[in-house]
């Protein structure tokens, strides 16, 4: 028996994996836009994903707040806040748009943002990036309505 030496090398580096379509969203819903059950509710399908050709559009286009997560696959903390981004995404609804942005296949935005841990969170408010906002490392939930409200101007969802 021969092995195939077509076959991809998962793991032999990130870039490559990343790069070469193997890449693992945090989630399903991220993946497919789909909605899924989160708690017991249905979870509305508006976390997405970004790049670097849609953020201009989806970003500095919204016309609501918009919370950016800088993520990667291979990023361990990255997976723990995942969820807690994913409950915001459904239980603030429209008052705040939520999209994740995979940083080893957006290096530009990486750049521009100064994005030096992961993960990190950015908040963009009419365009622009909030000043003071950046926050790098995990987050409880309970922060991130804190950081939501000091940042954005929208109020913690009622319990």
């Amino acid at each position: 028996m021969t092995m195939s030496t077509t076959a991809p090398m998962r793991g032999a580096s990130r870039g490559v994996a990343m790069r070469g379509g193997a890449r693992r969203c945090a989630s399903s819903a991220v993946r497919s836009g789909a909605a899924k059950r989160a708690g017991g509710v249905l979870a509305r399908a508006g976390l997405r994903e970004v790049d670097e050709a849609s953020f201009d559009a989806e970003v500095l286009g919204s016309t609501t707040p918009v919370l950016v997560d800088f993520w990667a696959s291979w990023c361990g903390p990255c997976k723990l806040i995942g969820k807690i981004v994913e409950k915001a995404d459904v239980e603030y609804g429209d008052a705040l748009k939520v999209v994740k942005i995979e940083c080893d296949g957006n290096p530009a935005l990486v750049e521009k943002y100064k994005v030096y841990g992961l993960p990190t969170l950015i908040m963009f408010k009419d365009g622009v990036c909030v000043e003071e906002s950046k926050n790098e490392g995990a987050i409880s939930y309970d922060k991130l309505k804190v950081w939501v409200t000091q940042h954005a101007g929208i109020a913690a969802p009622a319990k």
